[in-house]
């Protein structure tokens, strides 16, 4: 599922179709996320910035530790990181303002 320390939920916000497997039809995503791997938040209390994709540094609000095999997520799009599987208890709302694959993990910033 995640790796030691992973304990929180990572969303992206999703308003599309999702298959249901049991009628076979394409309906819409009731609650409007779409949950995409177990994470870790570790929130940006020393005020440090990121250079963007543009060379311009920016100020964020935390930095998403996830597992290697999290495909890229596109810059811009709404993520909500929560205590809870259903994604009720938000730790965090916010859009990536950038997204790094590593070696042992990837790492995205709100």
């Amino acid at each position: 599922m995640g790796a030691i320390g992973h304990n929180h939920y990572l969303f992206v916000e999703d308003y599309s179709l999702i298959y249901d497997e049991e009628t076979g039809e394409m309906i819409p995503n009731e609650n409007g996320i779409k949950f995409i791997s177990m994470c870790r938040e570790q929130v940006n209390s020393s005020g440090k910035v990121i250079a963007g994709t543009d060379g311009i540094t920016i100020a964020y609000n935390s930095v998403i530790h996830l597992d290697t095999s999290v495909l890229p997520i596109e810059l811009g799009k709404t993520i909500i990181v929560s205590n809870d599987s259903e994604g009720k208890d938000i730790r965090i709302k916010g859009s990536i303002l950038r997204f790094t694959e590593g070696l042992l993990h990837n790492r995205l910033w709100v």
